[in-house]
């Protein structure tokens, strides 16, 4: 399997390459405005991979995203989870759906809380065996921190049970083998995780089960209590980057 990370330290945000290195097929995850298509594409290119897909884990709230630049230059649809709520069209991503790169498949788990479309995606490399290698979890759980549910236009009930959605979300991405590497879509200075948040990239599952605050926690009262009490005043400008991000800045200018 080919994997290479490609990310914005200044923003803490993480996008990622891979394919299959026999057949060449390939995709993206949470391309980054600033990394821009260009250097996706080059990057593939040098890798010997061809971009089939162009997948984003969520309607991301703190950084433009590069997906549908990228998207077009390649004549693609971004792919999103079932229920991203954008105004262009998109290749819809659902639970248990598979993404085959050769010998490289892509599983989608869908994992709301941050936002209701958000997904996660579990790798196997069928040439090394059938389990798990790594998911990536967009921002549903992070490296020491779990995504923050109050970056959408809700009002106080919504974030609440966006909430109860993250913690069902964490304890499905936690059911994975601890092995299993976990890659989020943002690390130490991104918005979009809470006070936990390391600086650290990259981590395992196991890891995450053991050593995360909010991931240990068992019980979906405690854990929205605990959250809702630790969420970080939001970024200013959420609501115009998601209007950029879905499409609809026209109806926000």
């Amino acid at each position: 399997m080919i994997w290479k990370v490609m990310r914005d330290e200044n923003l803490g945000c993480n996008s990622y390459l891979l394919g299959d290195e026999v057949t060449g097929t390939g995709m993206v995850v949470d391309p980054l405005e600033s990394v821009g298509a260009t250097e996706y594409i080059m990057t593939a290119q040098d890798l010997g991979i061809t971009i089939n897909h162009v997948v984003e884990t969520h309607v991301h709230a703190d950084h433009r995203s590069g997906a549908r630049e990228l998207a077009k230059s390649l004549g693609l649809k971004v792919s999103f989870g079932a229920r991203a709520a954008v105004s262009y069209d998109f290749q819809p991503l659902s639970e248990g759906q598979k993404l085959s790169l050769g010998s490289v498949e892509v599983e989608v788990l869908e994992t709301p809380g941050h936002t209701p479309e958000s997904i996660s995606l579990v790798v196997r490399d069928t040439q090394r065996g059938d389990d798990p290698m790594l998911v990536m979890t967009g921002d549903s759980l992070f490296v020491g921190d779990v995504g923050r549910p109050d970056l959408q236009d809700a009002g106080d009930d919504e974030i609440i049970q966006a909430s109860r959605m993250q913690f069902e979300s964490v304890r499905k991405i936690l059911n994975l083998p601890d092995y299993t590497e976990l890659y989020p879509a943002h690390y130490g200075a991104s918005k979009c995780g809470g006070l936990f948040m390391s600086k650290k990239p990259s981590s395992t599952v196991g890891y995450e089960k053991k050593f995360n605050f909010l991931a240990k926690i068992s019980d979906v009262d405690e854990f929205v209590d605990r959250q809702m009490k630790l969420l970080k005043p939001p970024p200013e400008e959420a609501r115009e980057i998601r209007a950029v991000n879905t499409g609809t800045e026209m109806e926000v200018n």
